[in-house]
């Protein structure tokens, strides 16, 4: 798409009518000026002052339009997604910011960056919401051509394909260690790339996070349960199969995102520590076991467990089911359905002393465009700092987001403190979510089928992790 790029001390009015056909546009008031006055002088009839008034006007018109249209270069530019920042009076520099955050942590959002650019007397940040299920591409593409907005609220699982084209801007050398170490180390991980030589660096600073933890209604759990035995045998207990509608102690959505904490609580592996794949090999045989535990909970007549999730949404939205395992943002949606006696807990480990969960942790970070000036660099990072700062972070809780400051304290009673103290003990448990493209593209496309095959019956646990570690090795080019 191109654009007609004009003079900026032309009205508004006269931009618009140059660029649909100044030539024709100016002949044309030119013809009707001269017609109208003509008539005025040459007519024997009484000049009136409405007549008068006309040719004035006319004739103002085609003033307007000669000097706003004669003389002014006409050229095609490229049509950017925001202005480039630029220095205002004052010397204020104005970035712009991509987000996708759903009402009413947009709401929050919008609020905090008000009150940094009331604050500021050197930076203005203008917030641009964006679909998404399109924030990463359309980033992808705009950055590609040479624009975009030179920062970026991203889910860290989407920065490995944009680090791959050089969209980012590293940010070792802007933020401190010192900084990155008041935040949750899991959700600081999550911002690191790395790199085909085996180099790693941050692109993205983490503001908030996101991970799963058990939901219960206390009014049928007294406790939350703190080991899986205890988890099902309870659940079970507290189902009534025969009641119309059923009764179910517990629905669990066995999604790869929520029941992959338990692969790696039954030691399994995907990836060792040197990014190897080992998953049909050392990590064979945790695998293995977690696939029949997610089978026995799929097969359990008083469990409500498997991949439809339309049927376990059901059963939770009325208030059929009791428990549940979930993410952090669906908060809200559990306040909804049980009030008061909402109830969120740890994951239940395997057993006393083994097994404990390890959920992946995703973190929303915020990114810088490689294509920022060293001036933009330095006024996003002060805006960054100011997101992690103590004051923001509280706001975001506020919001409904998970904070990533350690120095917050969370204390008191409220459920929002609560809660927080909770989710993030388990995300410190948990690890980060994985950001390469690969991950994204390959592996966890062949992990949800290997857990889809045994869930439906068609593939043994056995069968189905050679399968998924033989279609990754080949797609990836390892070797078998």
């Amino acid at each position: 798409m191109r654009a007609i790029t004009l003079d900026r001390r032309m009205p508004a009015v006269t931009q618009y009518v140059c660029e649909l056909c100044p030539t024709f546009l100016l002949l044309t008031a030119q013809r009707i000026c001269y017609t109208t006055t003509r008539y005025a002088l040459e007519s024997e009839a009484p000049v009136t002052d409405r007549l008068r008034r006309l040719c004035i006007l006319v004739t103002c018109l085609w003033v307007i339009l000669l000097v706003g249209c004669s003389g002014q270069a006409i050229t095609n530019t490229p049509t950017t997604a925001v202005p480039p920042a630029a220095a205002r009076p004052g010397g204020k520099t104005t970035l712009y910011l991509w987000y996708a955050w759903p009402y009413p942590e947009q709401r929050a959002l919008v609020n905090l960056i008000d009150r940094y650019n009331r604050a500021s007397a050197e930076v203005e940040i203008i917030a641009q919401a964006r679909p998404v299920a399109s924030l990463a591409s359309d980033l992808r593409v705009a950055a590609e051509e040479g624009r975009g907005p030179h920062l970026a609220l991203l889910k860290n699982h989407t920065l490995g394909t944009l680090v791959e084209t050089n969209l980012l801007r590293p940010l070792n050398d802007l933020i401190s260690p010192k900084e990155l170490e008041r935040l949750l180390p899991a959700a600081v991980a999550g911002g690191i790339v790395e790199h085909a030589d085996q180099s790693a660096q941050l692109y993205g600073i983490p503001i908030s996070f996101d991970t799963v933890a058990l939901y219960y209604n206390r009014a049928n759990w007294l406790a939350a349960p703190t080991d899986t035995e205890t988890m099902v045998r309870n659940a079970r207990g507290l189902s009534d199969i025969e009641s119309q509608p059923s009764i179910w102690g517990m629905a669990y959505n066995l999604a790869l995102d929520r029941s992959i904490a338990y692969l790696y609580a039954f030691g399994g592996e995907i990836v060792d520590a040197e990014g190897q794949l080992v998953l049909g090999s050392s990590g064979r045989a945790g695998t293995e076991r977690w696939l029949e535990w997610i089978v026995d909970l799929r097969q359990d007549e008083q469990i409500l467990a498997g991949l439809d999730s339309v049927a376990i949404d059901r059963a939770l939205a009325s208030q059929q089911a009791l428990m549940t395992i979930d993410w952090a943002h669906a908060l809200p949606t559990y306040r909804d359905l049980w009030g008061d006696q909402l109830g969120v807990a740890l994951l239940p480990a395997l057993g006393p002393d083994e097994g404990r969960p390890q959920p992946y942790v995703q973190s929303e970070v915020v990114s810088i465009n490689a294509l920022a000036s060293d001036a933009e660099q330095r006024a996003a990072i002060d805006f960054i700092r100011y997101l992690i700062a103590e004051e923001s972070q509280r706001t975001l809780l506020a919001a409904g987001r998970q904070p990533v400051l350690l120095d917050l304290e969370l204390t008191g009673s409220t459920p929002d403190v609560v809660h927080a103290r909770i989710f993030r003990e388990q995300a410190q448990q948990g690890q980060p979510m994985p950001n390469s493209r690969m991950h994204n593209t390959v592996v966890w496309r062949e992990l949800e089928s290997m857990c889809a095959g045994v869930l439906r019956g068609i593939l043994t646990p056995e069968q189905a992790v050679t399968e998924a570690d033989t279609r990754i090795r080949d797609q990836l080019g390892l070797a078998p």
